[in-house]
């Protein structure tokens, strides 16, 4: 914004009258009013589509995995913070957990499954962390999460607090099936015993590279140590 002074007669100041009395600089038609106004709307047109190339639609931005800590976890934000249009875990659709045991054996690695379900989905994402669940470390980071070896649909992250995260890849948010797809990692138990708790959250999306029109659920399972 450029501010422009324009003075006459003593130390620049005008009387009322001349105050009053159109210029080019003010009266429509004017040299200078038309120039302002070009220039404002050519500056508002360039910053539109600046803003257009520079800010990616959400889905566009986390085609290759959500921030960290979107799973919902003890009371923590899910995909439902972008992805807000419906109803968390609407009818419909399905997220599920599977291979999480009812007890684990610290000497073993787990493989834990997340399956996405729901009609009219055309691309999926998902984000999974184990945590504590009771006690005081509740809630923090236990045990280790691996991608398969070879796997390209997943990948993980560590958050701030150093949780660890699996969560998809761009290859990962290709469905498997028609309405259905999944993903599968790896979970090395702690060294110490202690009930844990997963969490999973996830999109099914509708591939128009926007926040609208999909679905996030969520899921959770728990286990403990076999001699806790």
């Amino acid at each position: 914004m450029w501010c422009i002074g324009i003075g006459t007669g003593t130390h620049g100041r005008r009387s009322r009258a001349e105050r009053d009395t159109p210029t080019a600089a003010t009266k429509p038609g004017g040299r200078i009013h038309d120039a302002r106004a070009w220039l404002t709307a050519a500056g508002a047109g360039a910053l539109t589509a600046a803003l257009l190339f520079a800010a990616p639609p959400p889905e566009a931005a986390y085609v290759d995995g959500p921030p960290a800590a979107h799973t919902g976890a003890f009371g923590g934000e899910t995909c439902h913070a972008c992805h807000f249009e419906n109803d968390l875990d609407a009818p419909g659709g399905s997220l599920t957990l599977r291979g999480v045991p009812d007890t684990f054996d610290r000497s073993e690695t787990y493989r834990i499954t997340v399956s996405l379900q729901r009609a009219g989905m055309e691309r999926a994402g998902f984000q999974l962390a184990a945590r504590v669940s009771e006690g005081d470390g509740a809630g923090g980071p236990v045990g280790a999460l691996l991608a398969l070896d070879g796997d390209e649909r997943v990948q993980v992250v560590a958050g701030p607090d150093g949780t660890a995260y699996a969560q998809h890849t761009e290859p990962g948010t290709a469905l498997r099936g028609a309405a259905e797809t999944s993903w599968t990692v790896e979970w090395r138990p702690p060294a110490a015993g202690g009930p844990v708790v997963f969490h999973v959250a996830a999109n099914a999306a509708n591939d128009d590279a926007s926040e609208f029109g999909d679905f996030i659920y969520t899921a959770s399972a728990t286990t403990r140590s076999a001699g806790f």
